[in-house]
């Protein structure tokens, strides 16, 4: 079940990405990542405070710190993308995301069967080929610690919110969303970023993007209660696909021949770990 829902939010998030993506063409990624809140914080709390639980101080403060990750996470992925370095920082940071949370499971005692550690092993080299979207001949390696560092924000935040209590349900998701807003704000303000008006921005493009990320994370939470880090994170790990699937059903975009691999690839990955 934990690898079920951890693809669920795969899913939920590749598609609010591409809903991110489609925003971040009309306003700043900030603008996007920053008044998606004002959606998903709502929707997050009520969910959160319906299903009960009782969250300790430590569930709090794990859960900001979760949505602090992710959310830097998200400013240096937007900020390597901003500078053209697309080739190298959407790879690494898609791969990483995933390796590094399962290495933390591995080290803390989580053990792997024989088949899901060939999924591990396919997943990897997935991950890459599909979000991939350089030029064949470009070098991708100019922004490869931007997509090293979002990798690691992104990885910081799945573990940290899988340390929080059991018995405190999605009530942490509530910390985490907020906090995400705050950093995302503090950064704009000191001019890291800039953030359009509210009235100004494409609303429901950004309320898409707020609800199905806020969904992603919901569902990647319950995966974890589910199930193992180390397996969860990687399932978790394929919404570059998503994306990619996406962007060629609505937009027409053409895939490469690595995205194709790539895809296939995935669903193989993700074959082997839930068999496994």
């Amino acid at each position: 079940m934990g690898v079920f829902l951890g693809g669920v939010s795969s899913l939920l998030y590749g598609v609010g990405d591409f809903l991110g993506g489609e925003g971040a063409k009309r306003v700043t990624a900030a603008t996007v990542v920053l008044w998606a809140g004002v959606f998903s914080v709502p929707l997050i709390t009520v969910a959160a405070l319906g299903l009960g639980g009782t969250a300790e101080t430590a569930d709090v403060v794990l859960g900001a710190a979760a949505g602090s990750a992710g959310a830097l996470g998200l400013v240096t992925l937007f900020a390597g993308l901003g500078k053209g370095y697309a080739a190298a920082v959407a790879p690494a940071a898609a791969a990483l995301s995933g390796v590094f949370p399962l290495v933390v499971g591995v080290v803390t005692g989580e053990r792997l069967s024989g088949l899901e550690w060939v999924g591990v092993a396919v997943a990897v080299p997935a991950i890459v080929l599909c979000s991939w979207v350089a030029d064949p001949g470009e070098l991708p390696m100019g922004g490869l610690w931007y997509g090293l560092a979002a990798g690691f924000g992104f990885g910081a935040y799945t573990i940290l919110i899988n340390m929080t209590s059991e018995g405190s349900s999605l009530l942490p998701l509530i910390p985490a969303r907020v906090a995400a807003m705050v950093v995302v704000a503090s950064l704009s303000a000191i001019g890291v970023w800039s953030v359009s008006s509210f009235r100004s921005s494409p609303l429901l493009i950004i309320a898409g993007n707020g609800l199905l990320d806020v969904s992603g994370n919901v569902a990647l939470l319950l995966a974890l209660r589910a199930g193992s880090l180390g397996r969860v994170s990687i399932a978790a790990s394929f919404y570059p696909a998503v994306t990619v699937l996406m962007a060629r059903l609505i937009n027409t975009e053409h895939l490469a021949k690595r995205q194709i691999v790539g895809l296939g690839l995935t669903l193989l990955a993700l074959s082997a770990i839930a068999a496994g």
